[in-house]
């Protein structure tokens, strides 16, 4: 048997032009609180339910290049996927705070729902699977 590498994602690395709209576009959807950071070069925030809880989203400012704001929501593309508790609240979420998303059907079966950021970056959402 192969050894164990892997245990779990402990954070999501998000560059930002704007570390405040992405903070406050990641809180609103994910219902996440600003966490303890150290003190480093770039600006930004660690946000998540509490500190010793995975994973976490870290928002980094920086001036390396995003997708932009105009990007497609596309799954074919780099993105994180979340497993989410209540799928239809995820949905309804998105809504009611105005956030254009799309969903598809993958050939298993299993429903995906994708938004963007505001950087452009796609974030996908699953039913939590047992």
């Amino acid at each position: 048997m192969a050894e164990k590498i892997l245990a779990y994602v402990q954070h999501e690395g998000i560059v930002t032009r704007d570390a405040e709209r992405s903070k406050d576009f990641y809180m609103k959807l994910l219902d996440l609180k600003v966490l303890p950071r150290p003190p480093l070069v770039s600006k930004g925030y660690w946000l998540g339910i509490e500190p010793t809880v995975f994973p976490q989203i870290h928002i980094i400012q920086s001036d390396l290049p995003v997708p932009g704001p105009e990007a497609e929501i596309n799954p074919r593309v780099r993105h994180t996927c979340f497993a989410v508790a209540d799928y239809d609240a995820v949905k309804a979420r998105m809504q009611r705070l105005g956030i254009k998303h799309v969903e598809n059907k993958q050939a298993n079966g299993t429903m995906q729902l994708l938004c963007n950021d505001p950087d452009g970056h796609t974030l996908e959402f699953q039913r939590l699977t047992s």
